[in-house]
């Protein structure tokens, strides 16, 4: 549910005594400043508890998702107190960043030089992760049309007094791993494995190995989960499978080891009989959600002859049986 009801831009950034903290994701021009809200396990508990009373959880789930900010959210006023930081873009392309010990201008026509970036370019800021000793701001540069838009990370201590500036497209994100520039932010990124190894690049294609200073891509037919801690093998190919899923950890995938955390079987003409869909197969089949106790998919069926047959959301449950979860069919609306 904090999943369904967080927008795909907003990162959630801290959890705190069941208090969760989150940033609006900003993505449109002139929205050049961060902004904070949270709000509390109980409080997201109590938002969803309707939807056991219903029969219609799609319509349900629709009208709740325009109810966030009046009746789930609240804005978090006072950031210092979770030593968040502000941080605005200014005239001239200045990035002001102010935290409760300091503050620094940065200069990204100067220091973005080798991008070509100059004082007419615009940028949307956002803030994508802190740890306890480090920030991550994101920096979409929207002077450009469509596909062209620029994403830069800037990765910048909690003094203000070492950042770096780069993207993580596959050909420059080799060059600067190579250099052992990142190093100093290691901890900011997401954690994947119980040692913490092993970390999550932020565009969730990669894999950082901390100890030998390497990049592991994720094949593009697999997926991450949303804690980085998992992979889906085959879960993220144009059209999902019937037979047996397999999931494994991140640090068995990146040792190519055929060890899974889990194996089960997914039959979608059975599931076609249990909803009594008069169907001439699967038209749609993919993953909404994946972590560790839940997957969510989406499965479209054909009709007979022209036209649908029917769809459903499949939620797998792994929290009690990892190797013959339980399935409920219900029509979530997620697509």
């Amino acid at each position: 549910m904090k999943y369904a009801f967080t927008d795909v831009r907003n990162d959630e950034l801290l959890s705190n005594d069941g208090t969760f903290i989150f940033t609006y994701g900003n993505r449109n021009e002139g929205q050049n400043s961060i902004n904070y809200y949270q709000y509390t396990e109980e409080k997201l508990n109590q938002f969803y508890e309707p939807l056991f009373h219903t029969k219609d959880v799609k319509t349900a789930l629709y009208k709740m998702s325009n109810q966030l900010e009046n009746n789930l959210y609240s804005s978090l006023d006072d950031k210092h107190l979770f030593m968040l930081p502000s941080a605005k873009i200014q005239a001239d392309n200045i990035l002001k960043i102010e935290t409760n010990e300091n503050e620094r201008n940065i200069d990204l026509k100067k220091e973005m030089k080798n991008y070509h970036i100059n004082s007419s370019d615009k940028f949307i800021l956002n803030i994508t992760a802190v740890s306890d000793q480090n920030f991550v701001f994101t920096l979409e540069d929207v002077s450009k049309l469509g596909d062209r838009r620029e994403i830069f990370y800037l990765f910048i201590d909690r003094k203000l007094s070492h950042f770096v500036i780069t993207q993580l497209k596959s050909e420059e994100i080799d060059k600067v791993i190579d250099s052992s520039n990142l190093k100093p932010f290691y901890d900011v990124f997401p954690i994947a494995d119980r040692e913490g190894n092993y970390r999550v690049i932020f565009n969730n294609n990669a894999i950082l190995d901390v100890q030998r200073n390497k990049k592991m891509d994720i094949k593009e037919t697999d997926l991450l989960s949303e804690n980085g801690k998992y992979v889906y093998i085959n879960g993220n190919s144009e059209e999902l499978s019937s037979g047996v899923q397999k999931i494994q950890s991140v640090e068995h995938y990146v040792k190519q080891k055929e060890i899974y955390e889990t194996k089960f079987n997914l039959d979608f003409n059975e599931i076609a009989e249990i909803l009594k869909l008069k169907t001439s197969g699967i038209s749609i089949a993919k993953v909404n959600y994946f972590n560790e106790d839940f997957i969510v998919l989406r499965l479209l069926y054909k009709g007979k002859g022209v036209g649908s047959a029917g769809a459903t959301n499949a939620i797998i449950d792994l929290q009690n049986s990892k190797d013959n979860p339980i399935v409920y069919l219900i029509d979530l609306g997620m697509e």
